[in-house]
């Protein structure tokens, strides 16, 4: 945020000016009792806003534009504009830390919070030094306000960019929540969360220390404050017990039943307070079925949870047998229906979105994050705009690939991100789901769609959309999925602008990984190439001069110029300095290229290139019939 013009000055001021000291001379000794008297006094000239009062407590020969500035701001008369503070400013007295410099000085430390009702606290400290002037008289003669100032005059402007910007209209559900939350406050130690479900409301509560961006997403090697949740219902009775990791949407996978998870662990429960699937099973998967809601997972063992929500014995499944049923994984949906069916508001007058926790599986399968912000029908923001609210959120299935032996398969999704703000309306990514049919496992992977420098704003044309999975060995497949890219042929003239990208992922500790590449031909790294690699679609903007006045073009090969780029891309992985300027102009362009120095790279790569990457090299060249005898420098 910047700060606006006309505080500068002000800041100046008041920084410079703050750093005033009256040396004393004095033998008197200074006892705590003294000192949290004072500072209780000083406090409460603070609370009552009484600026004569704050005054006498300083010792200083005349009272200076910056410390009747300061005091002004601290009773809350004027703000460092000279108008009425928006800010209101709270000293914690108690948490003080007091350091003895002598007898008779002290250093005392003060916590203060800065607040508004329409965002969240802010912290900073206040730095004074105390001197016993006189048996039973203490002043402050030195006011150390420089972090202090430059947090408040900071706070204070985005306050005003908050409140000036955007006015907000609330719902009387919502309204109504605020009053029953803060009752609920005497109970648990935050209520986070509050659900509407048709009229009535439920509260999602909180023992211990919460802090959704640390906690809801909880990585097993960090360290977070414990905390529990629980859910109460709109006669504020207990239906689910505060013991919980985190508790799911209200509806989010079954109608009339909550998903709940603890140590990884899921469960549901009913919103009478019934526990209808004990919190034992590592996945649940919702499916289409005549007789069945879901199929449980623990560990190796599958159970149905049936219509009656009671739970069958063990069955004889594999995940192949069922993976077609799945709810959402066989056709499109959008998710912003499923988000707001139930609208969950946060308890806050900053964050005015609506949470969604989606069902598990939608999580472990890539389809969506942990919890997302949607727009809140609830509360009217104008003229606001966010990055991370979400207006839409479209997941579309693109169809599925099989293998020639038919022991894998891979289902792939297009998925359409809308936001509110943000440099674009919408971001583009894509999904694959690869069931192993040998091994009863599934694994799902998020495919990358944008290789542009548009930072992630760049959007598929689908002309050249392709979606396939080829398996190389039991442990690693390749992947070609269509992305938008930015590739630059020694011809000027032309520019691939989307294209098939090749992804090689690798099964490693039971994990889908990508192998790493930064190559636009990926499979120069890791395949020896053959013909089949020069079947391909590719989207070409031919021309000069700006978009609109350029052709874009649709090749269904490898032309003779991308095999080019092909072959010197091997040779800029290794940060081969060209001779060429053309070829120095286009990977200084990329991230294989060292972009930020003037120096040489490497003027011979030939002992860095890979038995694949020497193959590839000659296999080109022979496709150009340009093949020199022992020769693998680049042209």
């Amino acid at each position: 945020m910047k700060t606006k013009p006309f505080l500068i000055p002000t800041i100046i001021i008041l920084i410079a000016g703050l750093a005033f000291f009256v040396r004393c001379k004095t033998t008197l000794k200074t006892d705590s009792s003294e000192i949290a008297q004072f500072l209780n006094k000083f406090n409460n000239s603070i609370n009552e806003g009484n600026a004569d009062t704050l005054m006498t407590c300083f010792k200083t020969d005349k009272k200076t534009k910056a410390l009747v500035r300061l005091i002004n701001l601290l009773a809350g008369k004027k703000g460092a504009d000279g108008m009425k503070p928006l800010t209101t400013i709270k000293l914690d007295i108690d948490k003080a830390e007091i350091k003895n410099i002598s007898n008779d000085l002290v250093n005392v430390t003060i916590p203060a919070s800065f607040s508004h009702a329409t965002v969240d606290d802010k912290q900073s400290v206040l730095i004074l030094k105390i001197y016993k002037v006189a048996p039973h008289e203490l002043k402050i003669i030195q006011a150390d306000a420089r972090q202090f100032l430059t947090d408040y005059l900071a706070y204070e402007n985005f306050v005003k960019s908050k409140t000036e910007a955007g006015k907000v209209t609330y719902s009387a559900i919502t309204l109504a929540a605020f009053k029953t939350a803060d009752q609920l406050k005497t109970r648990y130690d935050s209520v986070i969360w509050f659900a509407h479900l048709h009229t009535q409301t439920y509260f999602y509560v909180i023992k211990g220390k919460w802090n959704i961006d640390k906690d809801i997403i909880r990585d097993k090697d960090s360290t977070i404050d414990p905390y529990k949740m629980g859910l109460v219902n709109p006669d504020l009775k207990e239906i689910i017990p505060a013991e919980y990791d985190l508790i799911h949407n209200i509806n989010g996978t079954f109608t009339g039943l909550v998903e709940v998870e603890k140590n990884n662990k899921k469960g549901f429960y009913n919103l009478n307070g019934r526990m209808v699937v004990p919190v034992d099973y590592d996945e649940v998967f919702p499916i289409e079925d005549e007789n069945n809601l879901a199929v449980l997972r623990t560990g190796s063992d599958y159970f149905y949870l049936k219509k009656d929500t009671t739970v069958s014995e063990k069955v004889d499944l594999k995940i192949s047998d069922f993976f077609s049923n799945i709810k959402n994984l066989t056709h499109s949906f959008d998710l912003y229906k499923n988000a707001l069916s139930v609208v969950t508001e946060y308890n806050s007058k900053n964050n005015h979105n609506a949470v969604y926790i989606p069902p598990s599986y939608l999580v472990e399968l890539n389809m969506i994050s942990k919890w997302e912000n949607f727009k809140n029908p609830l509360r009217n923001v104008q003229n606001v705009d966010d990055d991370f609210t979400h207006k839409n959120y479209e997941v579309k299935y693109s169809g599925n690939s099989k293998t020639g032996d038919n022991w894998l398969e891979a289902s792939f999704y297009s998925i359409r991100d809308y936001f509110l703000g943000g440099r674009s309306e919408f971001y583009d990514r894509k999904n694959i789901v690869i069931i192993d049919k040998k091994q009863n496992r599934v694994f799902s992977k998020e495919i990358e769609t944008d290789y542009s420098n548009d930072e992630g704003s760049g959007s598929l044309g689908g002309i050249c959309d392709i979606n396939s999975i080829k398996v190389l060995n039991d442990s690693l497949f390749e992947v070609k999925s269509t992305a938008v890219l930015e590739v630059q042929m020694y011809d000027s003239t032309q520019n691939i602008t989307e294209g098939a990208y090749y992804h090689y992922l690798s099964i490693k500790k039971n994990k889908l990984i990508e192998l790493p590449n930064k190559r636009t031909f990926g499979f120069t790294k890791y395949i020896k190439m053959d013909d089949s690699y020069l079947s391909a679609c590719y989207n070409l903007l031919i021309g000069v001069g700006t978009y609109d006045k350029r052709k874009l073009k649709t090749i269904d090969h490898i032309t003779p110029e991308i095999l080019k780029y092909m072959k010197n891309e091997i040779y800029a992985d290794y940060r081969y300095q060209f001779n060429d300027k053309r070829w120095q102009e286009i990977f200084g362009d990329t991230g294989l290229y060292n972009r930020y120095s003037n120096t040489p790279n490497n003027a011979n790569v030939d002992d860095s290139l890979t038995v694949i990457d020497k193959y590839n090299i000659n296999w080109i060249n022979h496709k150009l019939k340009e093949v020199k005898p022992n020769t693998l420098a680049a042209r």
